[in-house]
């Protein structure tokens, strides 16, 4: 965890018990603990109903943006290691052939890892010039063997594995780096929100004290949950983003085998 996303969790829950404690206050002043302490019961079973509902959801979309994030961990890896296993076809080929298409697989990185991902990070498309090398590349692995080559033939089906490989998972990474909730989902989160701590504010316990403190935890608590769905959203973007090295790693450990 960096210090931007610290302090901007920080900045987040202090801001949501503010809010809370000064809702808090307000219902204290113009609704009587006592009135409230008569709809405890009923209360308490809004707040069972609304509460079980919005841990649910809440859940589920933590756990979705969870694992977008792993996917789009290992579609980069993946995609790295089809390169690696493309260069390493390259060398069994003829030198100007090899020279060739390690050439292009050295272009495909480059274009990966300086004009791809910060797109990525950025939110902006990421263009074609990825898209152009594959092409490229698949010319080159499909370019005709000698006649009898059985060993060749066999090596060339495998290189064409990983080039599909490489472009599977390109895919995926690229969609991964748009798909974030859609809005109906935030909107169900926020007023979500709202509605659980709106019924606990009808909630009446003697002691100012206790009343606000669990107000002010509950708050805390929903916000926290907020910001962290917010922060793991995008794959490729905010404070806990996918960055590069998951790609440039699998490359360079596999350039230096």
């Amino acid at each position: 965890m960096n210090g931007e996303i610290l302090i901007g969790g920080l900045l987040v829950t202090v801001v949501a018990v503010a809010v809370a404690i000064a809702a808090g206050l307000a219902v204290q002043r113009f609704v009587p603990v006592e009135d409230r302490q008569e709809n405890n019961d009923v209360a308490g079973i809004a707040f069972a109903i609304i509460g079980v509902l919005y841990a649910i959801l809440m859940t589920f979309v933590i756990v979705s943006v969870w694992e977008a994030g792993d996917g789009a961990q290992d579609s980069g890896r993946a995609e790295a290691r089809a390169v690696v296993d493309l260069n390493h076809y390259a060398d069994t080929l003829p030198a100007a052939d090899g020279t060739a298409m390690r050439g292009l697989t050295a272009e495909y990185t480059r274009i990966v890892t300086q004009q791809e991902w910060p797109a990525m990070a950025e939110g902006r498309p990421v263009g074609r010039a990825g898209s152009a090398v594959i092409s490229r590349l698949w010319k080159t692995v499909d370019a005709p063997l000698p006649d009898g080559a059985d060993a060749a033939a066999n090596r060339q089906a495998e290189a064409r594995a990983d080039l599909r490989a490489l472009t599977a998972n390109r895919d995926a990474r690229l969609a991964a780096a748009g798909a974030g909730l859609p809005k109906v989902m935030w909107l169900a989160l926020i007023v979500g929100d709202v509605l659980t701590l709106a019924n606990a504010l009808m909630f009446g316990v003697k002691g100012s004290g206790e009343y606000l403190t669990i107000i002010a935890l509950l708050a805390a608590m929903s916000a926290l949950m907020l910001f962290a769905v917010y922060e793991l959203e995008f794959p490729f973007q905010r404070g806990e983003s996918v960055t590069v090295d998951v790609f440039t790693d699998v490359v360079d450990d596999g350039t230096a085998r």
